[in-house]
């Protein structure tokens, strides 16, 4: 269907925020072990307060809403794959968040009163500095090898929580020095969208959305971010579902991390499914011929295609029938550079989507 054209502000600051991805400082950048997203995914956008507080503490939100949060990202890497049970002290890890205020006098206060609202949850917090940056404010607990920063640029916040295999001040200052030296300078080349432009940025960059079967009949994937976690550690176990959007190629690689070889340059997200397009044919072939994976010791086992050809490829999950859980088959979509991975759980209905899915992506033009 084609994309709508109707000016949304709610809508844009999820777009402005995916844009501000392409600005971000990649954990494995800052760091060459950091190769592994996060928990959930590397790379999420935060346009509003309640998003933003998924990676930091909750008292923070009132700050956020008194200066006017416009848009935000958020990053994280560790050097080592992590779950949701991942515990403190176990992994180093580095999360970076971009925040975006409406001019820097809010942004300064904002960056001084996240820190000092974070720093007041615990008796035990005591004030850092980090070597080279002044103006930035940081916190720590001696017993506890984790810190977190928050320094002021122009009108945007960057803020991070650096974690380490134990509680090695050092170590910790000299991980977020690095994440600044590296996050400053973007953000000063970074063009932000004017206020009043937000609303009418495009829904649909490079016809991605357009290629992915609809959530229902004629029904657009308006822009949305689902966030979820712990809270255990503000940052640590934070999860977070994006929707309606188009990555760039700097947002997708830190979605997937640096330990993927394939890199796609576009990733649209429609609620659980995902569209990758790739440089050329060659690197989507490779990507599709491990996607999904099939691992019978995992209880993952392959089924028969909805569509008779050889570029879908379909497992299922019957352990997951037992569970509460939206997925049970998944299948890998190929044409040309396009790869589109769905997931369902009632059979015929996912059968349906599949094939329509592949009829898309034929039918959508040149893969080329």
């Amino acid at each position: 269907m084609p994309e709508p054209t109707e000016d949304n502000e709610k809508y844009g600051r999820v777009l402005e925020s995916v844009r501000m991805g392409e600005a971000m400082a990649g954990p494995a950048e800052v760091d060459p072990t950091l190769i592994y997203p996060g928990v959930g995914f590397g790379g999420v956008p935060l346009s509003t307060p309640a998003a933003a507080v998924s990676f930091l503490a909750l008292p923070v939100r009132t700050v956020l809403e008194r200066y006017g949060l416009i848009a935000g990202f958020a990053v994280s890497g560790s050097d080592r794959s992590l779950d949701a049970k991942a515990e403190i002290g176990t992994v180093r890890l580095l999360t970076v968040l971009v925040l975006r205020f409406p001019e820097p006098t809010a942004a300064r206060r904002a960056a001084s009163e996240i820190d000092s609202v974070d720093a007041a949850i615990s008796a035990d917090n005591v004030a850092v500095e980090v070597p080279g940056y002044g103006g930035a404010h940081a916190h720590w607990r001696p017993n506890v090898p984790t810190m977190a920063v928050s320094i002021a640029q122009e009108s945007f916040v960057v803020s991070l929580l650096v974690g380490h295999t134990a509680p090695d001040l050092g170590a910790l200052t000299t991980l977020a020095r690095r994440a600044l030296d590296l996050q400053i300078p973007r953000l000063r080349a970074f063009t932000a969208t004017p206020r009043d432009e937000i609303a009418a940025l495009p829904l649909d960059q490079e016809g991605m959305l357009a290629r992915m079967v609809p959530p229902a009949p004629r029904r657009w994937p308006y822009p949305g971010m689902a966030s979820f976690g712990g809270q255990g550690t503000a940052g640590w176990d934070s999860l977070g579902s994006p929707t309606g959007v188009v990555y760039g190629p700097h947002a997708a690689e830190l979605l997937l991390g640096s330990s993927k070889p394939e890199r796609p340059e576009r990733v649209a997200f429609n609620g659980l499914e995902i569209l990758f397009r790739y440089s050329d044919v060659v690197q989507a072939r490779k990507v599709f011929v491990d996607v999904p994976a099939v691992d019978e010791q995992a209880g993952t086992f392959r089924i028969p295609s909805p569509v008779a050809i050889a570029d879908v490829s379909c497992v299922e999950s019957p352990e997951t029938a037992k569970k509460e859980t939206l997925v049970r088959y998944s299948c890998a979509v190929l044409h040309g550079r396009y790869l589109a991975v769905l997931h369902g759980r009632d059979l015929t209905d996912f059968r349906r989507r599949v094939a329509a899915q592949y009829a898309l992506l034929v039918n959508s033009g040149s893969p080329s």
